[in-house]
């Protein structure tokens, strides 16, 4: 059994991984298709960095205003990608480590829920879209299983939270069986193809 971890322990793991595969996207692999339908790696890793941005002011209790459209978000990552998402996703730690941010309510993009939710779901999105960058560009993700198994407990409670709601945010989920490896039931937990390659 995969031992539980804390969520900023979490929050680390995914965006160390996160870190890691963006660090290694070459020139040409930028408009390489993804699993997201219709998004490039470059709009994928944009939606990370966006969203990441949106969390930070979630974490102090803010919402960002303007609000970043995180469906069809605006190119903000200029020409430092890899810049761009380690400055996010380093302010978006320091946020939340800081007194009390895991303490009561947070707003979201849904509503305001427990904060811990709300952390949970970027640790779930930036996981979910390091797989998809990683998975685009033929690299390792990094996602080692208790990050996976962190994953995939959110992702059983919020996936078909968000499906209620919004129908096309998520496909149908697939059952890939309990032996599977806690990557592909992540992947599979979200409806997306734990076994999607490129097209040629």
């Amino acid at each position: 059994m995969t031992a539980r971890i804390d969520p900023l322990v979490a929050l680390d793991l995914a965006q160390t991984a996160a870190a890691s595969v963006i660090a290694q996207i070459t020139e040409g692999d930028w408009n390489r298709p993804t699993p997201c339908d219709e998004w490039s790696v470059r709009d994928v890793v944009n939606k990370m960095t966006a969203s990441t941005i949106t969390f930070t002011y979630f974490g102090r209790r803010e919402r960002p205003n303007p609000p970043l459209d995180l469906i069809h978000p605006t190119e903000i990552l200029g020409d430092d990608p890899v810049g761009a998402y380690e400055k996010s996703a380093a302010e978006c730690r320091a946020v939340w480590r800081g007194p009390g941010a895991l303490e009561g309510t947070a707003p979201s993009t849904v509503g305001e829920f427990p904060a811990k939710s709300v952390l949970n779901a970027r640790i779930f999105d930036t996981t979910i879209l390091t797989w998809d960058v990683a998975t685009a560009c033929g690299l390792a993700h990094g996602i080692h299983d208790p990050l996976a198994a962190y994953v995939l407990r959110v992702a059983k409670a919020l996936v078909p939270t968000v499906r209620s709601v919004s129908t096309e945010r998520y496909k149908e989920p697939t059952d890939p069986g309990e032996t599977a490896p806690l990557v592909q039931q992540m992947i599979a937990a979200t409806g997306r193809d734990p076994f999607w390659t490129p097209p040629r």
